[in-house]
């Protein structure tokens, strides 16, 4: 019996208490049970829908979480060769000025060239110098050895003058007393006098 049919004969009989009753009842509970199943099984399918869902989120998540985490350490490693490279910029710069300072200090100081030029020329002039010292010195003993020879040419020709002035003396003794000769404190002879100059 169809349910259209069942429906009619219902119908048909009203509020009857016969078997056809029965059948409305149970085919009232029966759809109920048809709607609470079809319930259950939406909101199964629901819950498995957001476990899908929430599965598939959780592993995008797990998936996100790996890559920030790569993307850290990647990051990590990027400042710790950033780090590096700006040490190794600071000492590049540190030895750069270093060297402008030393570039500086040899560029101040003469070449070498102009050096050796120098010592040359000061070289000259204190053998041009010793020269003439030498030349000096050898006039110097020749002077002195010049005045000695005069010294002793003056030494005797004042002892010829002394021994005529001692013979003109004693002839005048003879003759008669002759005042004594005025004394001083000059040299005795004009020869020691020069020996006295030079030792000054």
């Amino acid at each position: 019996m169809t349910e259209e049919a069942i429906i009619r004969k219902l119908v048909a009989d009203g509020d009857g208490t016969g078997d056809d009753r029965r059948i409305l009842h149970l085919f009232h509970v029966t759809n109920k049970i048809v709607i609470l199943l079809d319930q259950i099984e939406f909101s199964f399918r629901k819950q498995q829908q957001i476990a899908q869902a929430m599965n598939c989120e959780r592993e995008n998540y797990e998936k996100l979480y790996e890559e920030i985490g790569n993307l850290l350490n990647k990051n990590q490693e990027k400042m710790e060769e950033v780090k590096k490279q700006l040490a190794e910029a600071k000492q590049v710069k540190k030895n750069q000025q270093e060297y402008d300072n030393i570039a500086k200090m040899i560029k101040e100081k003469p070449s070498r060239a102009e050096t050796t030029k120098k010592l040359k020329i000061l070289q000259d002039e204190l053998e041009e110098a010793y020269s003439k010292q030498k030349i000096l010195e050898q006039k110097l003993i020749e002077k002195r050895e010049s005045i000695s020879t005069l010294a002793a040419l003056l030494d005797e020709l004042d002892e010829t003058n002394k021994e005529q002035v001692e013979d003109v003396l004693m002839a005048e003794v003879e003759e008669g007393p002759v005042a004594p000769p005025p004394t001083n404190n000059k040299p005795n002879t004009n020869g020691e006098k020069v020996r006295n100059e030079l030792e000054m």
